[in-house]
Protein backbone atom coordinates (compact mmCIF):
# COMPACT_ATOMS: atom_id res chain seq x y z
CA UNK A 1 0.00 0.00 0.00
CA UNK A 2 1.09 3.79 -0.65
CA UNK A 3 2.10 5.89 2.05
CA UNK A 4 -0.84 8.70 0.93
CA UNK A 5 -3.02 5.99 0.81
CA UNK A 6 -2.22 4.49 3.92
CA UNK A 7 -2.32 7.64 5.91
CA UNK A 8 -6.18 7.66 4.47
CA UNK A 9 -7.00 4.75 5.72
CA UNK A 10 -5.67 5.28 9.15
CA UNK A 11 -7.54 8.99 8.78
CA UNK A 12 -10.10 7.01 8.30
CA UNK A 13 -10.00 4.76 11.53
CA UNK A 14 -9.27 7.72 13.44
CA UNK A 15 -12.26 9.72 12.49
CA UNK A 16 -14.72 6.62 12.91
CA UNK A 17 -13.69 5.74 16.23
CA UNK A 18 -14.01 9.63 17.39
CA UNK A 19 -17.59 9.05 15.88
CA UNK A 20 -18.40 6.03 17.93
CA UNK A 21 -16.57 7.76 20.99
CA UNK A 22 -19.18 10.69 20.86
CA UNK A 23 -21.86 8.37 19.59
CA UNK A 24 -21.08 6.67 22.99
CA UNK A 25 -21.21 9.46 25.23
CA UNK A 26 -23.81 11.20 23.66
CA UNK A 27 -25.87 8.06 23.89
CA UNK A 28 -25.28 7.33 27.72
CA UNK A 29 -26.09 10.86 28.15
CA UNK A 30 -29.25 10.87 26.83
CA UNK A 31 -30.01 7.46 28.51
CA UNK A 32 -29.05 9.22 32.16
CA UNK A 33 -31.28 11.84 30.99
CA UNK A 34 -34.08 9.16 30.13
CA UNK A 35 -33.00 7.40 34.18
CA UNK A 36 -33.43 10.82 35.88
CA UNK A 37 -37.49 10.76 33.97
CA UNK A 38 -37.85 7.78 34.79
CA UNK A 39 -38.26 6.20 30.91
CA UNK A 40 -35.41 3.89 31.71
CA UNK A 41 -33.27 1.70 33.80
CA UNK A 42 -29.30 0.66 33.24
CA UNK A 43 -30.55 -2.41 35.76
CA UNK A 44 -33.29 -3.28 33.07
CA UNK A 45 -29.61 -4.54 31.04
CA UNK A 46 -29.04 -7.59 34.32
CA UNK A 47 -30.37 -10.77 35.13
CA UNK A 48 -31.32 -11.82 39.03
CA UNK A 49 -33.32 -13.59 40.86
CA UNK A 50 -35.70 -10.73 40.94
CA UNK A 51 -36.24 -7.55 38.93
CA UNK A 52 -35.16 -4.08 39.97
CA UNK A 53 -38.79 -2.82 39.74
CA UNK A 54 -40.03 -5.78 42.20
CA UNK A 55 -36.98 -5.08 44.56
CA UNK A 56 -38.59 -1.41 44.81
CA UNK A 57 -42.02 -2.88 45.32
CA UNK A 58 -40.75 -4.84 47.85
CA UNK A 59 -38.54 -2.19 49.22
CA UNK A 60 -41.81 0.20 49.82
CA UNK A 61 -43.51 -2.78 51.61
CA UNK A 62 -41.03 -3.19 54.16
CA UNK A 63 -41.41 0.48 54.80
CA UNK A 64 -44.96 0.94 54.88
CA UNK A 65 -44.79 -1.83 57.46
CA UNK A 66 -41.97 -0.07 59.80
CA UNK A 67 -43.82 2.88 59.77
CA UNK A 68 -47.35 1.54 60.57
CA UNK A 69 -47.54 -1.46 61.86
CA UNK A 70 -43.88 -2.28 63.47
CA UNK A 71 -44.62 -1.23 66.66
CA UNK A 72 -40.71 -0.12 67.94
CA UNK A 73 -40.20 2.50 65.81
CA UNK A 74 -40.00 5.85 68.31
CA UNK A 75 -37.69 3.78 70.55
CA UNK A 76 -35.41 2.94 67.15
CA UNK A 77 -35.40 7.05 66.51
CA UNK A 78 -34.68 7.43 70.56
CA UNK A 79 -31.82 4.89 70.42
CA UNK A 80 -30.20 7.34 67.59
CA UNK A 81 -31.54 5.86 64.12
CA UNK A 82 -32.40 8.40 61.43
CA UNK A 83 -34.81 6.39 59.72
CA UNK A 84 -35.32 8.57 56.94
CA UNK A 85 -31.51 8.54 55.86
CA UNK A 86 -31.40 4.98 56.45
CA UNK A 87 -34.11 4.78 53.78
CA UNK A 88 -32.86 7.08 51.34
CA UNK A 89 -29.46 4.78 51.57
CA UNK A 90 -31.02 2.04 51.09
CA UNK A 91 -32.70 3.23 47.67
CA UNK A 92 -29.76 4.21 46.64
CA UNK A 93 -28.12 1.33 47.15
CA UNK A 94 -31.00 -0.97 45.27
CA UNK A 95 -30.31 1.40 42.50
CA UNK A 96 -27.14 0.56 42.54
CA UNK A 97 -27.09 -3.00 42.81
CA UNK A 98 -30.47 -4.22 41.39
CA UNK A 99 -31.98 -6.65 40.18
CA UNK A 100 -30.06 -8.88 42.93
CA UNK A 101 -28.52 -12.01 41.82
CA UNK A 102 -29.47 -14.27 44.68
CA UNK A 103 -31.38 -14.89 47.59
CA UNK A 104 -28.30 -14.55 49.71
CA UNK A 105 -27.29 -11.58 48.69
CA UNK A 106 -30.87 -10.56 49.16
CA UNK A 107 -31.42 -11.40 52.63
CA UNK A 108 -28.19 -10.05 53.89
CA UNK A 109 -29.15 -7.10 52.05
CA UNK A 110 -32.23 -6.90 54.63
CA UNK A 111 -30.46 -8.10 57.48
CA UNK A 112 -28.07 -5.11 57.35
CA UNK A 113 -30.84 -2.68 56.42
CA UNK A 114 -32.49 -4.12 60.09
CA UNK A 115 -28.90 -4.03 61.71
CA UNK A 116 -29.12 -0.16 60.99
CA UNK A 117 -32.48 0.44 62.09
CA UNK A 118 -32.36 -0.98 65.46
CA UNK A 119 -28.68 0.03 65.73
CA UNK A 120 -27.58 -3.58 66.62
CA UNK A 121 -30.29 -4.06 68.89
CA UNK A 122 -32.74 -5.82 67.09
CA UNK A 123 -35.79 -4.34 68.31
CA UNK A 124 -38.84 -5.93 68.54
CA UNK A 125 -36.97 -8.86 67.43
CA UNK A 126 -36.47 -7.12 63.92
CA UNK A 127 -34.19 -9.17 61.35
CA UNK A 128 -34.90 -11.81 58.40
CA UNK A 129 -36.18 -14.94 58.88
CA UNK A 130 -33.27 -17.11 58.51
CA UNK A 131 -32.81 -20.64 56.86
CA UNK A 132 -33.20 -22.65 59.99
CA UNK A 133 -35.59 -20.48 61.24
CA UNK A 134 -37.80 -21.00 58.06
CA UNK A 135 -37.19 -25.12 58.64
CA UNK A 136 -37.89 -24.94 62.25
CA UNK A 137 -40.66 -22.92 62.84
CA UNK A 138 -42.49 -22.75 59.59
CA UNK A 139 -42.68 -26.65 59.19
CA UNK A 140 -46.19 -26.09 60.12
CA UNK A 141 -49.21 -23.61 59.49
CA UNK A 142 -50.08 -20.79 61.86
CA UNK A 143 -53.30 -18.25 62.32
CA UNK A 144 -51.05 -15.84 60.30
CA UNK A 145 -50.08 -17.69 57.30
CA UNK A 146 -53.10 -16.54 55.74
CA UNK A 147 -51.31 -12.75 55.61
CA UNK A 148 -48.61 -14.64 53.02
CA UNK A 149 -48.16 -16.33 49.67
CA UNK A 150 -47.17 -19.52 51.57
CA UNK A 151 -45.65 -20.34 47.28
CA UNK A 152 -43.46 -17.58 46.89
CA UNK A 153 -42.46 -17.94 50.55
CA UNK A 154 -40.88 -21.46 49.98
CA UNK A 155 -39.93 -20.62 46.84
CA UNK A 156 -37.68 -18.27 48.20
CA UNK A 157 -36.13 -20.55 51.13
CA UNK A 158 -35.80 -22.93 48.48
CA UNK A 159 -32.26 -21.24 47.38
CA UNK A 160 -31.32 -21.97 51.38
CA UNK A 161 -30.44 -18.42 51.55
CA UNK A 162 -27.69 -17.61 54.43
CA UNK A 163 -26.84 -14.31 56.46
CA UNK A 164 -25.08 -13.50 59.66
CA UNK A 165 -25.99 -11.06 62.67
CA UNK A 166 -23.77 -8.40 63.77
CA UNK A 167 -25.75 -7.83 67.23
CA UNK A 168 -25.01 -6.39 70.48
CA UNK A 169 -26.71 -9.05 72.35
CA UNK A 170 -26.61 -12.19 73.24
CA UNK A 171 -23.29 -14.15 73.28
CA UNK A 172 -23.42 -15.65 69.71
CA UNK A 173 -23.70 -18.92 71.41
CA UNK A 174 -25.59 -21.64 69.32
CA UNK A 175 -27.40 -24.16 71.95
CA UNK A 176 -28.32 -24.49 75.45
CA UNK A 177 -25.13 -25.61 77.69
CA UNK A 178 -24.85 -25.93 81.28
CA UNK A 179 -21.47 -24.24 82.94
CA UNK A 180 -21.52 -25.42 86.29
CA UNK A 181 -19.07 -24.49 89.16
CA UNK A 182 -19.38 -24.94 92.84
CA UNK A 183 -18.00 -21.81 94.68
CA UNK A 184 -18.02 -22.80 98.24
CA UNK A 185 -18.69 -26.84 98.92
CA UNK A 186 -22.21 -27.01 100.57
CA UNK A 187 -23.17 -23.61 100.58
CA UNK A 188 -22.94 -21.83 96.98
CA UNK A 189 -23.39 -23.00 93.82
CA UNK A 190 -23.33 -21.01 90.53
CA UNK A 191 -24.17 -21.91 86.81
CA UNK A 192 -23.84 -20.03 83.62
CA UNK A 193 -26.40 -20.24 80.66
CA UNK A 194 -25.52 -18.78 77.55
CA UNK A 195 -28.16 -19.54 75.43
CA UNK A 196 -31.62 -20.95 75.39
CA UNK A 197 -31.39 -22.41 72.36
CA UNK A 198 -32.96 -26.18 71.80
CA UNK A 199 -34.18 -26.61 68.28
CA UNK A 200 -36.49 -29.09 69.40
CA UNK A 201 -34.97 -32.14 71.22
CA UNK A 202 -31.32 -31.61 69.78
CA UNK A 203 -28.73 -33.91 71.78
CA UNK A 204 -27.45 -30.52 73.43
CA UNK A 205 -31.03 -29.65 75.15
CA UNK A 206 -31.02 -33.79 76.13
CA UNK A 207 -27.29 -32.96 77.61
CA UNK A 208 -28.62 -29.61 79.16
CA UNK A 209 -31.83 -31.29 80.78
CA UNK A 210 -29.99 -33.97 82.61
CA UNK A 211 -26.92 -31.51 83.70
CA UNK A 212 -29.66 -29.50 85.01
CA UNK A 213 -31.68 -32.11 87.06
CA UNK A 214 -28.25 -33.62 88.26
CA UNK A 215 -27.33 -29.78 89.27
CA UNK A 216 -30.40 -29.40 91.29
CA UNK A 217 -29.89 -32.67 93.04
CA UNK A 218 -26.66 -32.49 93.85
CA UNK A 219 -26.88 -28.98 95.22
CA UNK A 220 -30.32 -29.88 97.27
CA UNK A 221 -28.91 -28.54 100.96
CA UNK A 222 -26.98 -25.26 99.07
CA UNK A 223 -28.59 -22.19 100.44
CA UNK A 224 -27.04 -20.38 97.63
CA UNK A 225 -28.08 -20.99 93.93
CA UNK A 226 -26.49 -18.54 91.25
CA UNK A 227 -27.42 -18.81 87.76
CA UNK A 228 -25.91 -16.52 85.19
CA UNK A 229 -27.54 -15.50 82.13
CA UNK A 230 -25.83 -12.42 81.75
CA UNK A 231 -24.74 -13.40 78.05
CA UNK A 232 -27.64 -14.98 77.45
CA UNK A 233 -29.67 -13.94 73.91
CA UNK A 234 -32.36 -16.10 74.03
CA UNK A 235 -33.50 -18.99 72.47
CA UNK A 236 -36.49 -20.97 73.78
CA UNK A 237 -38.70 -20.55 77.35
CA UNK A 238 -38.75 -24.37 77.99
CA UNK A 239 -34.96 -24.53 79.06
CA UNK A 240 -35.59 -22.03 81.72
CA UNK A 241 -39.28 -23.01 82.73
CA UNK A 242 -38.78 -27.04 81.95
CA UNK A 243 -35.34 -26.83 83.81
CA UNK A 244 -34.85 -23.83 86.33
CA UNK A 245 -38.33 -22.97 87.44
CA UNK A 246 -40.06 -25.83 87.71
CA UNK A 247 -37.42 -27.43 90.01
CA UNK A 248 -37.98 -24.66 91.91
CA UNK A 249 -41.86 -23.90 92.14
CA UNK A 250 -42.51 -25.01 95.47
CA UNK A 251 -45.32 -22.96 96.83
CA UNK A 252 -42.93 -19.59 95.22
CA UNK A 253 -46.34 -19.02 93.21
CA UNK A 254 -43.93 -18.18 90.10
CA UNK A 255 -46.11 -15.99 87.97
CA UNK A 256 -46.15 -12.07 86.42
CA UNK A 257 -48.90 -10.13 84.96
CA UNK A 258 -47.33 -8.18 81.74
CA UNK A 259 -48.62 -5.22 79.83
CA UNK A 260 -48.77 -4.04 76.23
CA UNK A 261 -49.25 -1.22 74.05
CA UNK A 262 -50.14 -1.89 70.26
CA UNK A 263 -52.30 -0.32 67.12
CA UNK A 264 -54.72 -1.72 65.31
CA UNK A 265 -53.76 -3.73 62.15
CA UNK A 266 -54.05 -7.06 60.45
CA UNK A 267 -51.42 -8.42 62.53
CA UNK A 268 -52.78 -7.41 65.61
CA UNK A 269 -56.57 -8.22 65.13
CA UNK A 270 -55.37 -12.47 64.72
CA UNK A 271 -53.62 -11.65 68.65
CA UNK A 272 -55.52 -13.69 70.81
CA UNK A 273 -54.37 -11.20 73.36
CA UNK A 274 -56.06 -8.76 71.24
CA UNK A 275 -58.98 -9.82 70.48
CA UNK A 276 -59.45 -11.73 74.35
CA UNK A 277 -57.02 -9.17 76.82
CA UNK A 278 -57.91 -5.72 75.97
CA UNK A 279 -57.89 -3.45 78.88
CA UNK A 280 -58.71 0.39 79.96
CA UNK A 281 -55.31 1.99 78.65
CA UNK A 282 -55.33 3.88 82.16
CA UNK A 283 -55.35 0.67 84.13
CA UNK A 284 -51.84 -0.23 82.99
CA UNK A 285 -49.47 0.77 85.17
CA UNK A 286 -47.13 3.17 85.18
CA UNK A 287 -48.35 3.97 81.93
CA UNK A 288 -47.04 7.87 82.01
CA UNK A 289 -43.69 6.21 81.29
CA UNK A 290 -44.80 4.16 78.03
CA UNK A 291 -43.77 7.09 75.74
CA UNK A 292 -45.71 6.27 72.75
CA UNK A 293 -47.89 8.13 70.16
CA UNK A 294 -48.40 4.99 68.04
CA UNK A 295 -49.68 2.19 70.68
CA UNK A 296 -52.85 3.42 71.81
CA UNK A 297 -54.17 0.31 72.50
CA UNK A 298 -53.69 -1.67 76.14
CA UNK A 299 -53.55 -5.54 76.88
CA UNK A 300 -52.08 -7.82 79.08
CA UNK A 301 -51.31 -11.53 79.75
CA UNK A 302 -50.32 -13.47 82.87
CA UNK A 303 -46.78 -15.33 82.59
CA UNK A 304 -46.45 -18.36 85.30
CA UNK A 305 -44.04 -21.20 85.67
CA UNK A 306 -45.00 -25.12 85.75
CA UNK A 307 -44.19 -27.36 88.53
CA UNK A 308 -42.26 -30.65 88.16
CA UNK A 309 -41.26 -32.66 91.39
CA UNK A 310 -37.32 -33.18 90.76
CA UNK A 311 -37.16 -36.55 92.86
CA UNK A 312 -39.62 -37.66 96.14
CA UNK A 313 -38.51 -35.96 98.87
CA UNK A 314 -36.10 -33.54 97.38
CA UNK A 315 -36.39 -30.60 99.95
CA UNK A 316 -33.84 -27.58 99.72
CA UNK A 317 -33.53 -25.10 102.25
CA UNK A 318 -36.75 -23.04 103.20
CA UNK A 319 -34.42 -20.00 103.66
CA UNK A 320 -32.42 -20.54 100.16
CA UNK A 321 -31.84 -17.59 98.19
CA UNK A 322 -31.82 -17.44 93.76
CA UNK A 323 -29.30 -15.23 92.24
CA UNK A 324 -30.15 -14.42 88.70
CA UNK A 325 -27.11 -12.10 86.93
CA UNK A 326 -28.13 -10.15 84.48
CA UNK A 327 -26.69 -7.79 81.55
CA UNK A 328 -27.28 -5.55 78.54
CA UNK A 329 -26.40 -8.79 76.80
CA UNK A 330 -29.62 -10.87 78.23
CA UNK A 331 -32.23 -10.96 75.68
CA UNK A 332 -35.68 -12.42 74.85
CA UNK A 333 -36.48 -15.31 76.33
CA UNK A 334 -33.43 -14.82 79.21
CA UNK A 335 -35.20 -11.53 79.72
CA UNK A 336 -38.43 -13.11 80.20
CA UNK A 337 -36.73 -15.16 82.61
CA UNK A 338 -35.39 -12.04 84.31
CA UNK A 339 -39.09 -10.52 84.44
CA UNK A 340 -40.55 -12.97 86.02
CA UNK A 341 -37.91 -13.84 88.96
CA UNK A 342 -38.00 -9.85 89.89
CA UNK A 343 -42.21 -9.80 89.47
CA UNK A 344 -42.88 -13.64 91.29
CA UNK A 345 -39.45 -12.35 94.19
CA UNK A 346 -38.45 -15.77 93.08
CA UNK A 347 -34.58 -14.77 92.40
CA UNK A 348 -32.88 -11.11 93.74
CA UNK A 349 -31.64 -9.73 90.12
CA UNK A 350 -28.19 -9.25 90.16
CA UNK A 351 -25.91 -6.77 87.45
CA UNK A 352 -27.18 -4.20 84.81
CA UNK A 353 -30.38 -3.33 82.84
CA UNK A 354 -31.09 -6.06 80.57
CA UNK A 355 -31.88 -6.10 76.51
CA UNK A 356 -34.94 -6.62 76.55
CA UNK A 357 -37.08 -8.23 73.89
CA UNK A 358 -38.37 -10.94 76.36
CA UNK A 359 -42.03 -9.28 77.03
CA UNK A 360 -43.68 -8.41 73.61
CA UNK A 361 -46.52 -11.03 74.13
CA UNK A 362 -46.79 -14.88 73.89
CA UNK A 363 -47.48 -14.82 70.43
CA UNK A 364 -44.48 -13.08 69.51
CA UNK A 365 -42.26 -12.83 67.03
CA UNK A 366 -44.50 -12.97 64.36
CA UNK A 367 -43.28 -12.52 59.96
CA UNK A 368 -44.49 -10.17 57.88
CA UNK A 369 -43.69 -11.58 54.06
CA UNK A 370 -42.10 -8.91 51.26
CA UNK A 371 -45.13 -9.60 48.48
CA UNK A 372 -42.18 -9.86 45.90
CA UNK A 373 -39.86 -11.80 46.80
CA UNK A 374 -41.34 -13.84 49.82
CA UNK A 375 -38.14 -13.04 51.94
CA UNK A 376 -39.85 -12.94 55.52
CA UNK A 377 -39.19 -10.22 58.23
CA UNK A 378 -39.33 -11.60 61.68
CA UNK A 379 -40.44 -9.12 64.60
CA UNK A 380 -42.80 -8.14 67.63
CA UNK A 381 -45.97 -7.18 67.66
CA UNK A 382 -46.86 -5.98 70.81
CA UNK A 383 -44.69 -3.06 72.61
CA UNK A 384 -43.99 -4.79 75.80
CA UNK A 385 -43.67 -2.58 79.16
CA UNK A 386 -41.65 -3.59 82.46
CA UNK A 387 -42.80 -3.28 85.87
CA UNK A 388 -42.02 -0.09 86.15
CA UNK A 389 -43.82 1.06 82.73
CA UNK A 390 -41.22 2.00 80.38
CA UNK A 391 -40.69 -0.26 77.12
CA UNK A 392 -38.63 -3.24 77.84
CA UNK A 393 -36.98 -3.27 74.62
CA UNK A 394 -35.69 0.43 75.35
CA UNK A 395 -34.80 -0.02 78.80
CA UNK A 396 -34.96 -3.98 79.87
CA UNK A 397 -35.98 -5.41 83.25
CA UNK A 398 -33.49 -3.87 85.78
CA UNK A 399 -31.66 -5.25 88.70
CA UNK A 400 -32.67 -5.60 92.44
CA UNK A 401 -28.90 -4.86 92.74
CA UNK A 402 -26.67 -2.92 90.42
CA UNK A 403 -22.95 -3.87 89.70
CA UNK A 404 -20.67 -2.48 92.38
CA UNK A 405 -18.06 0.13 91.04
CA UNK A 406 -15.08 -2.07 88.85
CA UNK A 407 -17.15 -5.70 89.58
CA UNK A 408 -19.09 -7.43 87.15
CA UNK A 409 -22.41 -9.37 88.44
CA UNK A 410 -20.80 -12.60 89.92
CA UNK A 411 -18.39 -10.47 92.08
CA UNK A 412 -20.84 -7.86 93.18
CA UNK A 413 -23.58 -11.10 94.10
CA UNK A 414 -20.67 -13.06 96.32
CA UNK A 415 -20.10 -9.29 98.35
CA UNK A 416 -23.93 -9.79 98.84
CA UNK A 417 -23.88 -12.85 99.71
CA UNK A 418 -21.09 -12.30 102.68
CA UNK A 419 -22.89 -9.14 103.94
CA UNK A 420 -26.11 -11.61 104.10
CA UNK A 421 -23.91 -14.73 105.63
CA UNK A 422 -21.98 -11.79 108.53
CA UNK A 423 -25.28 -10.74 109.47
CA UNK A 424 -26.72 -14.43 110.27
Amino acid sequence: MKPDAKKKVEFFFICALVVLVISFFAFSIYLSKKEENGEFSFNSFKSGFISFEDCIADYEAFWDFIYTEYPFTEVCERKGADLKKIKDEGHKKIEYSAPIDSQNSYISFYAKLCEDITSRYFTGHLYPVSMRDYEYGMASSDSYFKLYDVDLMNSFYSAKPYYTVNSLIGSGARMVKADIKIIEEGKIAYVRIDSFRKRGYAKEYVQYKKDMKKFFLDTEKYKHIIIDVSHNGGGSVECYDSDILSYNNIGRNIRQKIYFLCSKNKYTELNPSFKNNQIDIKEVPNIKNANTKKNTIALYEEDAASFQELSPGYAPPKDRRYWLLISGKTASAADRLAGLCKASGFATLVGSNTGGLGHNGFYSPIHMMLPKSGLLIKFDLLYGLNSEGYCTDEFGTAPDIYNLPDKDALETCLEEIQKLESRD
